[in-house]
């Protein structure tokens, strides 16, 4: 933040920070909103300022956004005035941290929501700027995801082997996307390698690659995520591997078939999966 920024607050939590990635238009603040709102499953620093004579709202944003973008970070949503929607106000980060800041007239306020990838987990940020009476007020929210343990849940051909024919299933959680992506992550590789060597090794084997998510967003967003994260893992079997298409077949169930609760971010975490089913 500029140096003449007045802080007025700063809250650190542990568990979940709700990310604003979508127009807020139900009543019922972000329960009745789920589909426009991401959980970070993580820790947050929300920060409030005062930022005496700052120009535009706008014009901090631009600024502020572009400083952001030269250390890493993506634009996942942003909006001005009555594009961030008509239940907004409610439901923003500023009026959650400090509503007698953020509580104005929505024309005039701008909403930027930003993501930095990272191999120990993703940074999101959630920036929101209100006209104030003593210049613009602005909440500055920074969410880190939990990184994963990899090494902790990675699977081999033969106990992919062993768990299909003990329970006609296997459950791999060493598949990681980036949120809301159907990109494979690097460190997915030595999983895909190890569903390789399983259909070599089983020439006459041919598997569902059944995709499941969280309950974070609509069942229906979900389910065409869980269907497209499928196809990637087939495609990358496929491509990096040489295994017949004819072989396999994506599905995504979206969280129809949770194996935990997704009421705790550990439950959440073992949700999102891709599961091997022999058809």
């Amino acid at each position: 933040m500029p140096a003449k920024a007045k802080p007025l607050a700063a809250v650190r939590s542990k568990n979940t920070y709700p990310l604003i990635v979508g127009r807020i238009v139900q009543l019922g603040g972000i329960p009745g909103n789920i589909s426009a709102v991401r959980v970070v499953d993580g820790s947050a620093l929300q920060r409030t300022f005062i930022m005496p004579d700052a120009g535009s709202a706008k014009a901090l944003a631009a600024t502020l956004a572009q400083q952001l973008t030269q250390a890493g970070f993506k634009p996942l949503f942003s909006c001005d005035g009555a594009t961030c929607g008509p239940r907004f106000q409610k439901v923003s980060p500023g009026y959650r941290a400090a509503p007698a800041h953020f509580d104005g007239p929505l024309a005039g306020q701008v909403y930027r929501a930003m993501r930095r990838p990272g191999a120990n987990g993703d940074e999101y940020v959630a920036l929101q700027i209100a006209p104030d009476d003593a210049g613009l007020a602005v909440q500055f929210d920074v969410a880190r995801s939990q990184p994963r343990e990899v090494g902790a849940i990675s699977v081999d051909a033969a106990e992919m082997a062993r768990q299909l024919t003990q329970t006609g299933h296997v459950a791999l959680h060493g598949i990681f996307f980036g949120t809301d992506s159907v990109r494979i992550k690097p460190e997915s590789r030595s999983m895909v390698d190890q569903i390789a060597k399983l259909l070599e090794n089983k020439p006459k084997l041919r598997l569902l690659v059944v995709g499941h998510t969280d309950n974070q967003g609509s069942f229906a967003y979900n389910q065409a995520l869980s269907e497209r994260r499928a196809k990637a893992v087939v495609q990358a079997l496929v491509k990096q591997h040489g295994i017949n298409p004819g072989r396999l077949k994506p599905v995504g169930v979206s969280y129809a078939a949770p194996s935990a609760s997704n009421a705790t971010a550990a439950g959440r975490a073992k949700n999102r999966r891709v599961e091997l089913v022999p058809w």
